[in-house]
């Protein structure tokens, strides 16, 4: 009877192990992009079930239970070293003036000296926040004045940002929609005191009813039906390019996120650890949009990207339409501060990180691709530096 149960508990404590080996593998999968942790960590689970069932039926001799656990023991520690120096990650941007930078052209020679007093205050901010990627520009005189992009749009494949590059406006896609509201309510076909139930989401945009039957957001829902058109295609038409805003646009609902990851269309678990564990080291695995656009991060502990950064996970906005599908450049969102002024900032899962201000004749936009980074001062000296 001894035997028996001293056997169970070695079974239980095996597979224990073998838990928290996957448990790690998946956690350092996540975060640190290593290939091959998630697939180690299921390959030892499921020897600790193998090798559990026999030692609870007292089919391996006490070597053979001595050694697996030895060598689940010596995996587990290794796994536990990623896992500390995944928790004690070196900063993305050590030296503020090695981040790497890309612009469009040089600036007017009027602005040299605002530029160059900009840039140092970007990688700065860059390396003190431990950002990714930052994108900035800034409009004076009408004109985009100075545009750069500044790190990297994706750490893995080091994609650097470029002035181009797409960054995700979160909350922030309300101030272009915003726009739309009031160029309706001038024309008069749009009245805040409308009851909104009477709106009618018939003739949205097909991009949207491909993921979610109709658009949770009601204000694009009513400036469609105000418009008398799909609301992507108003703001296409008639806020943005207008202004020349060429790489502002929405969330497509099958682009951004092919793989259904985080929604019901998703695959099962087991299939999850197969694109993540062995498909994605070999090459294949889960493809996660254009490019073009920045990746996103988030913070990894907490809400402070200097304890630092994992990659968010896929999320489809296009139902949120003009609440939260947008992604633009700073650029062109001085564009459109230089035609609308004002500004505001945009968040997306509870952090910051896209910044639009106007200061005494300046517009600077500033865009990050990780969450609850400070851009709103960011973009405060920024200005400071071009308003002297």
């Amino acid at each position: 009877m001894t035997s028996t149960v001293t056997n169970l508990l070695k079974a239980l404590a095996l597979f224990v192990l073998g838990v928290a080996i996957v448990a790690a593998g998946i956690y350092i999968r996540r975060t640190d992009d290593l290939p091959g942790a998630t697939l180690l960590g299921v390959v030892s689970l499921l020897a600790s079930i193998v090798l559990g069932v026999k030692i609870a039926r007292n089919r391996l001799s006490a070597r053979t239970v001595r050694a697996a656990f030895a060598v689940g023991v010596l995996v587990a520690l290794f796994e536990g070293f990623l896992v500390y120096r995944i928790a004690l990650a070196a900063p993305l941007h050590p030296e503020p003036q090695s981040v790497p930078s890309e612009g469009q052209s040089a600036p007017p020679s009027q602005w040299t000296r605002a530029v160059e007093q900009a840039r140092q205050v970007v990688r700065a901010a860059l390396s003190d926040q431990n950002l990714p990627g930052l994108s900035v520009a800034v409009g004076a005189g009408g004109t985009v004045a100075w545009a750069e992009g500044f790190g990297w749009a994706d750490i893995k494949h080091r994609r650097p940002v470029t002035p181009d590059m797409r960054f995700r406006m979160g909350t922030g896609s309300t101030l272009l929609t915003a726009a739309g509201a009031r160029m309706l309510m001038e024309q008069g076909t749009l009245k805040l005191d409308s009851p909104i139930q009477t709106v009618s989401v018939d003739d949205e945009d097909p991009r949207f009813r491909q993921r979610c039957e109709q658009p949770v957001d009601a204000v694009s829902a009513a400036i469609a039906n105000a418009a008398g058109q799909p609301f992507l295609t108003f703001m296409q038409q008639q806020v943005f390019q207008p202004l020349g805003m060429n790489n502002t646009a929405a969330e497509s609902s099958t682009e951004e996120n092919p793989e259904h990851v985080g929604e019901p269309e998703e695959d099962a678990p087991i299939l999850n650890i197969i694109h993540d564990g062995l498909l994605t080291p070999l090459g294949g695995g889960r493809r996660y949009g254009p490019e073009t656009i920045a990746t996103v991060y988030i913070a990894r502990f907490g809400t402070d990207p200097r304890r630092g950064v994992e990659r968010m996970r896929p999320r489809n906005y296009s139902c949120f339409a003009g609440s939260m599908a947008f992604y633009s450049t700073p650029s062109d969102l001085v564009r459109f501060g230089l035609a609308n002024n004002g500004g505001g900032d945009g968040e997306l899962v509870g952090g910051r990180l896209m910044s639009l201000l106007t200061h005494r004749g300046v517009v600077v936009a500033v865009m990050s691709n990780v969450t609850h980074a400070d851009t709103s001062v960011l973009a405060q000296r920024v200005a400071a530096a071009f308003a002297r």
